[in-house]
């Protein structure tokens, strides 16, 4: 019973950190990775770490992979580590800026008042990400379905889409190594890409010292999952498991309720 993909409300889940601690022992969990996207405050805001269910402390960084965006996850990091402190400041920071970018984009395709509210979500929140923008279009009714803000407005093509400002690839697994931490290729098969392209991205993940694969998640394709795990042995790579929880609203997405990992995969979590 091991979860190593899970968000709060530091980033774009909607549980606070000891809600989603209390929900995972509720869930029989053993270990609990809080990965939250650029930000590890969630994990610093606790005062103490529970007994009934052990903490991996981590992160889920985002980066570019040429013209591709990836999100890599950093597991059992040092939060003390004051590179990869200032390198999520600098991250935090880009997502600001896009927040930004994306209001006046916003305001120019007719809603009127996005550049006060996504302000104000800037001001009263520890992050804004591109799901709060779009359930702020969700919520004012420029869209009917959570889905419809990204096609209309936020994702490539939309008419407030904000290119990406990550750092490369290689240099979010060299601040995850930095740290001590695993960096492992977040839910590889939700990137659109051909096999040869994705098996590209493994090849060139290995090689810059990238240490895993999440293989087990949910709603991925048993063929999907099989192929992940034959990538994984043939370069070396450990597995790991997540939900990418978010919210208890999400009903198809539960902590721990995934396929097992396949037996003749290395577990990431046994490297600490």
């Amino acid at each position: 019973m091991i979860d190593l993909h899970s968000h709060t409300y530091f980033s774009d889940g909607s549980l606070a950190p000891l809600e989603l601690i209390d929900m995972a022992v509720e869930s029989g969990l053993e270990q609990l990775a809080i990965s939250d996207h650029d930000s590890i405050e969630g994990l610093l805001s606790l005062e103490q770490l529970p007994t009934e269910i052990r903490i991996i402390p981590s992160v889920e960084i985002s980066a570019n992979w040429g013209k591709q965006g990836l999100h890599i996850l950093g597991l059992n990091i040092d939060l003390e580590n004051e590179a990869l402190q200032s390198f999520l400041k600098q991250q935090q920071a880009n997502r600001k800026k896009r927040a930004l970018e994306m209001a006046h984009k916003l305001v120019q395709a007719g809603v009127e008042h996005a550049k006060n509210d996504i302000e104000y979500l800037l001001d009263s929140q520890p992050m804004v990400c591109r799901t709060h923008i779009a359930q702020l279009l969700v919520e004012q009714g420029y869209v009917k379905k959570f889905p419809d803000a990204f096609k209309k407005y936020l994702a490539k093509g939309g008419k407030a889409h904000i290119k990406d400002d990550w750092f490369e690839l290689e240099d979010v697994i060299a601040i995850i190594k930095a740290a001590g931490g695993q960096a492992v290729l977040a839910h590889p098969m939700r990137y659109g890409m051909g096999t040869n392209k994705l098996k590209s991205l493994v090849e060139e993940f290995k090689a810059l010292g990238g240490d895993g694969l999440e293989i087990c998640y949910p709603n991925i394709h048993p063929g999907h999952k099989n192929l992940l795990a034959t990538w994984a042995k043939a370069y070396k790579l450990c597995g790991s498991q997540g939900s990418d929880f978010h919210s208890p609203d999400k009903s198809w997405v539960k902590l721990g309720k995934f396929a097992p990992l396949p037996e003749d995969v290395e577990p990431v979590w046994t490297r600490w």
